[in-house]
């Protein structure tokens, strides 16, 4: 089809070409006569010498080449751009089938594990009292990697229902967003005391769901750093490095080591190091993966015992 219409292309404009040779007949005629002054216009036009016509003849060619050969390429780069849209829209459409796939054999995965850990509960429950120390001990083995095949298949659930796709760029005003989504965590759990300091004026070119989905996360998990029973203090702020924006988020919660800001942001933590860190590994690993999308980096700088920041720049492209 696409070969089609670049010969259809090609044809209306080979036909326009030749609707050209006449006017451009005309005009060298009258260039002829006016600014060489070779005779008049009448002169040119209807007995025109054996030199004139075979300039004019070349110069129409010239013409019909051009413009075909132009037609052509912009004929060719109109297929070209077809065919890649196409490709576009093939792979939208396998990347939405692998994802449906994806999350269809995560959720059966869990199904299945919940099964398998209900059954070993109920087998350890009937004979628990007839089995020697080490049968109990491998049931117990079992049961632990049951629980934790769970958890990490909610993981790969919580992770898959981010939002995906190319961000959507606007101007978005953070610090608009940021009040929204503290009024949002001070009504789901007031009974923390928790105060939000939020800079104005920040304003970042991302794409407001994505970033909304951040500031929540980092929130969330500045609010998991910090005791019930402290007061504490969340603060969102932004400065300048070089010409790069970057934000950040701090609180006065019980702060990270260095060793555990390198792994605070993996989904599937196994370290016994980072027990007192936040059980929830989604937060930040989601957060992550929306600001690689935005071309940004993330970190974390904490001091332990005394507070924890989570950096973040993003590509202003």
């Amino acid at each position: 089809m696409s070969k089609n219409l670049s010969q259809r292309a090609s044809l209306q404009l080979f036909l326009w070409g030749l609707l050209l040779i006449p006017s451009a007949f005309v005009a060298d005629s009258i260039l002829d006569a006016v600014l060489f002054g070779d005779g008049s216009v009448r002169e040119q036009l209807f007995s025109p010498s054996y030199h004139e016509l075979a300039v004019r003849a070349l110069f129409s060619v010239f013409i019909l080449a051009a413009i075909y050969l132009g037609m052509h390429y912009l004929a060719n780069t109109a297929q070209r751009e077809s065919s890649l849209q196409q490709s576009n829209r093939d792979l939208g459409l396998v990347r939405q089938d692998f994802e449906e796939f994806n999350e269809d054999i995560l959720r059966q995965l869990r199904n299945t594990s919940a099964g398998l850990s209900t059954s070993v509960e109920l087998l350890k429950a009937q004979c628990g009292h007839n089995l020697d120390e080490k049968t109990e001990f491998f049931m117990e083995n079992i049961c632990n990697t049951s629980n934790k095949l769970n958890e990490q298949l909610e993981i790969c659930l919580a992770l898959s229902e981010l939002p995906l796709g190319e961000p959507r760029r606007a101007r978005v005003k953070l610090d608009t967003l940021a009040l929204d989504v503290a009024e949002e965590l001070k009504n789901k759990q007031p009974d923390r005391q928790v105060e939000f300091k939020i800079q104005p004026w920040m304003t970042a070119w991302c794409d407001q769901i994505m970033f909304r989905q951040v500031i929540y996360n980092l929130f969330s998990n500045a609010m998991d750093f910090i005791p019930p029973s402290r007061q504490g203090q969340i603060e969102l702020g932004m400065f300048h490095r070089n010409s790069q924006k970057v934000f950040f988020v701090r609180n006065n919660g019980t702060g990270f080591s260095e060793a555990q800001a390198k792994r605070l942001f993996d989904a599937f933590r196994d370290n016994p190091q980072d027990s007192a860190l936040p059980t929830n590994t989604t937060r930040l690993a989601g957060a992550r993966r929306i600001i690689h999308r935005h071309g940004g980096q993330i970190w974390a700088e904490g001091i332990q015992d005394a507070s924890g920041t989570i950096f973040f720049t993003y590509d202003n492209a």
